[in-house]
C-alpha cells in the first residue's frame, strides 16, 4: 500500500466516523432504515463509486493507488439499487394510492436527469472534438445509445421502476411481484451473456474479432460496448433492487429474526461477506467476463454466466451484511447526506470529470510518472471537486425543470 492509498483510507474512515450512530449494548438503531440513514448510505456509495473509477485509471493501477476499490464497484451500485427498491416498496405500503401519478412523480424526474445529462455530454463532446456520424448523434441524443458510458444506470432503473409499477398496480400480479422482478433481473443477465461485449454475430468464423482490422468493416454500432446490455456492469448489481423490496416487504419478521442472537448473525454475515468476496475475485481472475479474448475463439458464455451468478450472490450478501451492520452502526453526517441527495448526479457527472483532467496522469494513453506521484493526488482532488461542483449544479437544474414540468 502506498502513502496516497493509506491517506485516502484514513480520511475516508475519519469522515465516516464523524456523527456515526452506534447503538448501545443490547440495543439497536431503530432508525437504521430511515430516509436520513439511507440517504447517508447512498452518499457513502456515491463517493466510493468515484474512487472505484479513479482506481481503474492506468497510473492508479500501475502505482497500486486505492486498489481496494478496483474490483468491487458493482457492490456499491448494488446498494443504490437496494435503497431504491426498499424506498419504493415502503412508499407503496405507507402512502395511500401511491401508484397514482407514479410515472410523473418518480419516472419523470429520472428521465429529465437523463436528457439533461445527454445535453451536457453533447456539449462536452463537441468542445473536446469527438467525431460521430449523423446517425450516431441521432441515437446518442435520443438516449437509445449511451453518450455517457456510465449512464447505463438510468435505463436499467427506469426498467425496474416500470416493472414495479405495472406489477404492483395489478392486484392479480401483486402477490407475484418479487418473483416477477427477479425474473426481469435474470433476463437482463441472460441478455448480456448472449450479447457479450460487442456484436459478435456480424463477422464470419470463430474468433473473427481477434484478427487485425476485424472491426474495420462492421457498422459503428457493432463495436465494443455500444449497444444496451453489452457489458456486465449493466446487469451485475440490479438484484439489489429486488432484495430491497423483499426486505421492505418482510421487514418486521426480518428484524424480529435478526434481534435474536444478533452478534452471531452479524459475525455470520461478515464471514459470508468475506467468502463471497474471495469467490467473486477468484471468478474474475480465473473464470472471467472477457472470455472473447482468451485466444480460444469462443465467446465463453458459460464463463459469463458463472461470473454473473456469483456476483449476484456477492451483491445479495454484501447488501445483507450492510443492512445487518446498520442495526448497530451507521454513517450519519452532513457531508454524506449532501452526497446522498446528489448521488445520481454524482454518478452521471463522473465521466466528464475523469476525462477532462486525464492529461494530468496520461499522455496518449501512457501513464505519466511524477516524483512521489504528486500528479495522482492532484488528479484525485480535481476530479472529486469537479464531480461535486457539477453534481450540485446538475441537481439544481434537474429540480428546476422537474418542478416546472410537473405543473
Amino acid at each position: 500500500m502506498n502513502y496516497i492509498s493509506a491517506a485516502v483510507y484514513v480520511l475516508l474512515a475519519f469522515s465516516m466516523a464523524i456523527g456515526i450512530k452506534i447503538a448501545r449494548p443490547r440495543q439497536f438503531n431503530e432508525d437504521a432504515f430511515s430516509l436520513d440513514a439511507m440517504t447517508c448510505l447512498k452518499g457513502v456509495m456515491a463517493l466510493f463509486v468515484v474512487f472505484h473509477h479513479l482506481s481503474q485509471k492506468k497510473l492508479f493501477q500501475e502505482t497500486g493507488t486505492i486498489s481496494l476499490f478496483e474490483q468491487i464497484g458493482f457492490l456499491f451500485v448494488g446498494i443504490f439499487f437496494f435503497t431504491s427498491g426498499y424506498g419504493l416498496y415502503k412508499s407503496f405500503v405507507t402512502r395511500p394510492n401511491y401508484l397514482n401519478g407514479f410515472l410523473k412523480r418518480r419516472v419523470l424526474p429520472i428521465l429529465i436527469s437523463y436528457y439533461v445529462m445527454i445535453a451536457v455530454y453533447a456539449v462536452y463532446h463537441i468542445i473536446s472534438g469527438s467525431t460521430f456520424t449523423p446517425v450516431e448523434w441521432i441515437f446518442k441524443l435520443s438516449g437509445l445509445i449511451l453518450i455517457n458510458s456510465q449512464g447505463w444506470f438510468v435505463p436499467v432503473i427506469i426498467l425496474m421502476y416500470l416493472t414495479f409499477y405495472f406489477v404492483f398496480k395489478s392486484e392479480k400480479l401483486r402477490k407475484y411481484g418479487i418473483p416477477i422482478l427477479l425474473a426481469v433481473t435474470i433476463i437482463q443477465g441472460a441478455i448480456f451473456c448472449i450479447m457479450n461485449h460487442f456484436a459478435w454475430y456480424l463477422g464470419d468464423g470463430a474468433g473473427w474479432w481477434m484478427k487485425d482490422g476485424a472491426f474495420d468493416n462492421i457498422p459503428w454500432w457493432g463495436g465494443f460496448c455500444v449497444l444496451p446490455f453489452e457489458g456486465e456492469w449493466w446487469v451485475n448489481s440490479t438484484i439489489g433492487f429486488v432484495l430491497g423490496i423483499a426486505i421492505a416487504k418482510h421487514e418486521k419478521s426480518f428484524l424480529e429474526w435478526l434481534s435474536k442472537k444478533f452478534p452471531l448473525k452479524l459475525a455470520g454475515a461478515a464471514l459470508l461477506f468475506v467468502l463471497a468476496t474471495v469467490l467473486g475475485l477468484y471468478c474474475l481472475w480465473f473464470v472471467g467476463y472477457w472470455t472473447e479474448f482468451d485466444g480460444s475463439g469462443s465467446l465463453g458464455v458459460k464463463n459469463k454466466v458463472i461470473c454473473y451468478l456469483v456476483q449476484c450472490i456477492q451483491v445479495v450478501v454484501t447488501d445483507l451484511f450492510i443492512v445487518i451492520l446498520m442495526r448497530k452502526v451507521y454513517v450519519h453526517n452532513r457531508l454524506y447526506s449532501f452526497f446522498g441527495k446528489r448521488s445520481l448526479e454524482m454518478y452521471l457527472m463522473q465521466e466528464i470529470a475523469l476525462f477532462s483532467w486525464l492529461f494530468l496522469i496520461e499522455d496518449k494513453g501512457a501513464p505519466i510518472l511524477k516524483p512521489h506521484n504528486w500528479n495522482v493526488i492532484v488528479y484525485m482532488v480535481v476530479v472529486l471537486a469537479t464531480v461535486t461542483a457539477s453534481a450540485t449544479i446538475y441537481n439544481l437544474i434537474n429540480k428546476t425543470l422537474t418542478k416546472r414540468l410537473k405543473k
